[in-house]
């Protein structure tokens, strides 16, 4: 049996905090965070997820797992005061006497964690590291990846589409444009800096799990291609291969990875 701290201490050790921003989250954010009291808890099961929702506390209590592992926190870092669902989250939480793990842009950034996940899952070669200054650093946003020749936009959309069986898929340029140095990036991987940085950097399509109306026009204006799935879309595979890890590591505690489904539905229109 394995206690809470040796998990934690893996977990670390696989998302170093090295790569967390300054403004992000991450490691323990509620539970227990005493090292001492950390070496007590003895695990049986735990979970692991994408976002935070009470189903998956509910489900937690139902397998009782008193440790969540989730890509994404559900507080605001910023916020000194809890309301509305963020509020309710936290009280079926304690309730649970569960500890929360967040591993976020440290489980995307680093070699072998989520980006590096997501080219593999598309079947893509990882040619170089993606890197944007931040906080007075480099830090390993993305992967350049490289495409089959003569793989158009439109052919690219349909391959992904396929690849990672998603509904929608949004995208700035021209369908017919070939794709020449593509970035990836997991989850909402873009900002107008970012995106600028790609740009002078000689990439000319940008893949990752969100873009706005803004940056959609500021892409126009660069001739950048833009094409964004479902933001989770590109998050499942890396937190599923961080269970697969974990169980692999630790064979004596039962991992359940909770699978997500998109919280919303796409109604497309007809010619």
């Amino acid at each position: 049996m394995a206690t809470l701290w040796q998990i934690v201490s893996k977990l670390s050790k696989l998302a170093p905090s090295m790569y967390v921003p300054a403004d992000d989250v991450d490691g323990v954010i509620l539970g227990i965070s005493d090292i001492a009291k950390q070496k007590r808890v003895r695990l049986t099961s735990a979970a692991v997820c994408v976002d935070i929702t009470v189903p998956v506390v509910i489900q937690c209590s139902d397998i009782g797992a008193n440790l969540l592992v989730a890509h994404r926190s559900p507080f605001p870092r910023s916020q000194s005061r809890l309301t509305g669902v963020p509020q309710l989250l936290l009280r079926h939480l304690l309730k649970q006497n569960i500890t929360v793990y967040i591993a976020h842009y440290n489980w995307a950034m680093v070699d072998g964690g989520m980006n590096d996940v997501l080219a593999h899952t598309l079947g893509f070669k990882v040619n170089d590291v993606f890197k944007i200054p931040l906080n007075g650093n480099l830090m390993p946003l993305g992967r350049a990846c490289s495409v089959p020749k003569e793989t158009s936009l439109k052919s690219f959309i349909q391959y992904v589409s396929k690849r990672l069986k998603v509904p929608s898929i949004n995208y700035v340029g021209n369908l017919d444009e070939e794709i020449e140095r593509l970035v990836i990036v997991a989850g909402k991987g873009i900002t107008p800096k970012w995106l600028f940085f790609a740009w002078e950097q000689g990439y000319d399509t940008y893949f990752t799990g969100h873009f706005t109306h803004e940056l959609a026009i500021q892409a126009s204006q660069l001739k950048m291609k833009i094409v964004a799935i479902p933001q989770v879309a590109t998050e499942i595979p890396g937190m599923s291969r961080l269970t697969q890890i974990l169980r692999a590591e630790h064979p004596q505690v039962t991992f359940n990875f909770m699978e997500p489904s998109l919280p919303y539905s796409t109604l497309l229109s007809q010619p």
